[in-house]
């Protein structure tokens, strides 16, 4: 199974800690593809796109380590509460999600603690990090912007 994060820049060393909570379309095989035809992974649905590549950039540049989510917010929305409705979306921009239709209990925990807890333990474990150097560091939440969402224009 592929990580259900990515550190980039691991030993950076400003005071800024960049984090992408949508930095991959990626769904774990298990899963399939959700029920969804491959070619929607592509979209904004499933993924901040370009915000990934933009994160791994400014980590570079900045000198600044950088932790991204390693799956598809819709196997589990790392930018949601996990008793958030939204952290697993049946329906996206007009898609039904057919693999978050009927999830149980037990179908959100295993989500929880195989993608989303290692994610937000990454990220607090680096904030740790910080705080035992005496630095409290900015925070840089990368994400992207779709110009339509639901048939809607968002200028």
């Amino acid at each position: 199974m592929q990580q259900a994060f990515e550190i980039v820049n691991a030993s950076g060393s400003p005071r800024a800690l960049l984090v992408c909570d949508h930095a991959s379309r990626r769904i774990p095989p298990e899963l399939g593809a959700l029920g969804l035809e491959v070619a929607r992974l592509d979209e904004h649905i499933a993924w901040d796109i370009g915000a990934g590549e933009l994160a791994r950039g400014l980590a570079h540049a900045l000198g600044a380590p950088a932790v991204l989510a390693g799956y598809s917010r819709l196997v589990v929305d790392c930018n949601r509460s996990p008793d958030d409705e939204e952290a697993f979306r049946r329906e996206s921009d007009g898609w039904i999600i057919p693999g978050n239709q009927h999830l149980t209990d037990y179908d959100r925990r295993v989500r929880l603690a195989s993608f989303f807890d290692p994610y937000h333990e990454c990220i607090a474990a680096m904030v740790g990090g910080f705080r035992r150097r005496g630095v409290v560091p900015m925070l840089v939440a990368v994400h992207s912007f779709s110009p339509t969402l639901a048939g809607s224009q968002r200028p």
